[in-house]
């Protein structure tokens, strides 16, 4: 192929890639004025304002027995693994540009690549930053901050970030989904390992474990047979991360609907099976699998999760009440969601009237609702006291609990069971 071509398809392919990022982002800036219209900025900001001031108090005085090694070791393990690769692909490219895939390679998937590698090194360097401070004056870390220098170990977190991002390319390759799956589970003891190593011993031994820690990664990487593109699993990540934007979106304003993913999630979908076999259920029936298999249940049993282990370690009663508020709020906002599903077209079909499906839906989301209310009530009385400091006096009270239930049952049991099962004009039976 002539010089002239291949300039051609290089102009080509970056011009494509910036198009589709400025399509995506023209899509989705709009629907955040109502995203702060909703008052969720202002609910950002005071969460923003209180954690900063938070962490201005702890850095003029850590206390001698929080747990600085271990809450370092967490976070900058966390920044350095996360190895995110948006591509804007779409699922006619593994058909239409499939004869360009060396091109593709090194004129679109690089340049992604790049970009990722660097705002991982850069969000690695800012976490490092905000703990740089705690690692140096807390009386846990200090003695071992006199022998790090912060800035000799901002450069290995940031190589370290740098190598998980591209082993996070490296695992996409992978033919065999066992084989993903493995490198993946390898790739974050190993990173964990090594920031912990970096952190809290000599770094004449830290650096040469994390060397041998990327060695061996670097040689099971060679071990599988890989795809030289994996257009299906980037197609798959790119609809993903789609759909993530369309469903926090879809919280404050009707957005276009993503097709979802199904996923079997075995250990829950048995639920669904215990609803009456009749006519009268058959939409309940039906909402209920859609919902335990969906996008939904996982944000939702993920977000109660991260709300149980914020409440375990708080260790005030005040701020597991306001987090236990919280959280059912968003909650009961994801729920929402089920308001918007839509069936194939052949549930049409189906000898049930469409007039009960808003009503199914609400009771699908009542049960759901008040189950997390269930859960993240218990998890207040069973984890009081575990992250708190010995004197600390009120660990659990029994009227900012009930307080925070109460309202709980009412915007999860009620309040949203409400609002789905009300018509509107814009529904479509």
């Amino acid at each position: 192929m002539s010089r002239i071509a291949h300039d051609e398809q290089r102009a080509f392919l970056h011009s494509l890639r910036r198009e589709r990022t400025a399509a995506f982002r023209k899509e989705i800036v709009p629907y955040f004025r109502y995203v702060f219209q909703s008052g969720f900025g202002l609910f950002a900001s005071a969460i923003f304002f209180t954690l900063l001031i938070g962490y201005m108090d702890l850095i003029k005085a850590v206390p001698a027995d929080w747990p600085a090694r271990w809450v370092g070791a967490v976070v900058l393990s966390l920044s350095a693994l996360r190895a995110p690769l948006r591509t804007y692909f779409r699922p006619a490219d593994s058909v239409f540009l499939l004869a360009m895939e060396n091109r593709m390679l090194e004129q679109y998937v690089a340049v992604a690549l790049r970009k990722a590698v660097i705002t991982g090194v850069l969000r690695t360097l800012a976490v490092f930053a905000l703990f740089a401070p705690i690692y140096i004056r807390s009386p846990q870390t200090a003695a071992l901050a006199d022998v790090h220098p912060p800035i000799v170990l901002a450069l290995l977190f940031a190589a370290l970030t740098g190598i998980n991002v591209y082993g996070g390319w490296r695992e996409r390759r992978a033919a065999a989904r066992t084989w993903r799956i493995g490198l993946k589970a390898v790739r974050i003891m190993l990173t964990a390992v090594a920031v912990t190593a970096l952190l809290l011993k000599p770094l004449a031994v830290a650096i040469p474990f994390a060397a041998v820690a990327v060695a061996v990664l670097a040689l099971l990487w060679r071990l599988p047979a890989q795809h030289a593109l994996p257009w299906d699993r980037l197609i798959e990540e790119e609809a993903a991360a789609r759909r993530r934007w369309m469903g926090f979106l879809s919280w404050f304003v009707d957005v276009p609907t993503e097709t979802a993913k199904p996923t079997y999630r075995r250990w829950i979908a048995w639920v669904g099976e215990l609803i009456p076999w009749s006519r009268r259920k058959a939409w309940h029936y039906l909402y209920v699998k859609v919902f335990l298999r969906g996008e939904t249940f996982g944000a939702l049993w993920r977000w109660i999760i991260v709300t149980c282990l914020v409440v375990a370690v708080s260790g005030s009663a005040l701020v597991d009440a306001l987090v236990f508020g919280a959280s059912v709020v968003v909650c009961g906002l994801q729920l929402s969601e089920l308001k918007r599903v839509r069936f194939v077209e052949t549930a049409d079909t189906l000898p049930i009237a469409p007039q009960g499906k808003l009503v199914a839906a609400a009771a699908v989301a009542r049960g759901a609702g008040l189950a997390a209310v269930a859960l993240i009530g218990a998890a207040v009385p069973a984890t009081a006291g575990l992250g708190a400091n010995p004197g600390d006096a009120e660990v659990f009270r029994f009227d900012y609990w009930l307080a925070a239930a109460g309202f709980g049952l009412l915007w999860c049991g009620w309040w949203m069971p409400r609002k789905i099962a009300r018509f509107t004009d814009e529904d479509d039976l």
